[in-house]
């Protein structure tokens, strides 16, 4: 126990110290305590891309229908890394995908990408497939093609001291079209917004509940552990997978340059109708997405108390502006 004794010697050499100190190391103290308490209170872009990891329910179509069984008993639905076959030529993601079924590489990658401003997190989610499908007849080639890639813009509170808040947003790619929900339309399981994934073309929605589940799905989510290729057995569904987080400027914008990969913001591609058809994220409806999401959002709504000044510091320029 502490006696008064020790308290008068506490507060004269507080009082000494204080007053040994000038102003200046005064300031350079409040400073350098004030740059070491933001510092503790952000959060990595991983952080922040797990907190928020959408559980997604990918709806399978196994019945392969009449266009030469593009869909392989339902793994043209399933979600991979672009370079799920061990290499970065999109030209042949398409042939090399049965192989790779069934050899268990198919297995699934979620690439995410994280910025944010004083007020709010900013995390986008995308997700590929080798194919692009259908199986309409007389469509077969005219609505099919090599690659595919959708995703989210998932919107958040950030609290004034970097901690996470709850999901105001969500912005999803529909192919050429982006779906907006507010927070009263996305559905959580816990704290994970629940979307949903549509057969062969794979556009990207809110999740409606029971009715998007049929049996024939996957329920992809992240649980932080080594995921696996799904099994297949095309009859053992629904399956429930877990998935890998892939940071987007680790991995694709790293090839944003190899011909074999990409042309312009397009994956490179030769099998359905014509070339070239899918598009990365900083090539969704002219990239503003993913470019400038605080602008972009700011822009369709007219939010206040919304700020579109980037503090996060991810350390390369990827979709956002420079800031600075």
């Amino acid at each position: 126990m502490k006696t008064l004794k020790n308290y008068v010697h506490y507060f004269f050499l507080y009082f000494f110290l204080c007053f040994a100190c000038n102003d200046d190391s005064l300031e350079n103290d409040v400073e350098l305590t004030s740059k070491i308490l933001n510092k503790q209170a952000q959060k990595s872009d991983y952080d922040i891309a797990m907190y928020y990891a959408p559980v997604f329910f990918q709806d399978v179509d196994t019945t392969d229908g009449l266009c030469r069984n593009q869909s392989k008993s339902g793994s043209a639905d399933w979600i991979t890394a672009v370079n799920y076959d061990g290499d970065w030529n999109t030209k042949n993601n398409w042939e090399n995908m049965v192989s790779g079924r069934d050899n268990g590489k198919l297995i699934p990658h979620v690439y995410y990408y994280v910025t944010y401003t004083k007020t709010h997190y900013f995390v986008l989610y995308a997700v590929y497939h080798p194919r692009d499908w259908t199986d309409v007849p007389f469509l077969c080639s005219l609505d099919s093609h090599e690659n595919d890639m959708e995703g989210v813009l998932i919107t958040a509170d950030r609290k004034d001291n970097g901690d996470f808040g709850a999901i105001i947003n969500a912005q999803t790619i529909w192919h050429s079209s982006i779906y907006d929900y507010n927070k009263n339309e996305i559905l959580l399981d816990g704290k994970q917004p629940q979307l949903y994934i549509e057969a062969k073309g794979h556009g990207m929605r809110a999740y409606k509940g029971s009715s998007d589940k049929d049996g024939s799905y996957i329920k992809y989510y992240f649980n932080g552990k080594a995921a696996i290729s799904p099994d297949k057995n095309s009859r053992n569904l629904p399956q429930n997978i877990n998935y890998n987080l892939t940071a987007l400027e680790n991995s694709l914008w790293q090839q944003r340059n190899n011909p074999l990969t990409f042309a312009g913001a397009s994956f490179v591609g030769d099998n359905g109708n014509g070339t070239n058809r899918a598009n990365a994220p900083w090539g969704w409806k002219g990239g503003d997405i993913c470019k400038n999401p605080a602008k972009f959002l700011k822009d369709k709504y007219g939010w206040t108390n919304f700020s579109t000044e980037y503090i996060s510091d991810t350390p390369i320029q990827l979709c956002r502006p420079k800031i600075g």
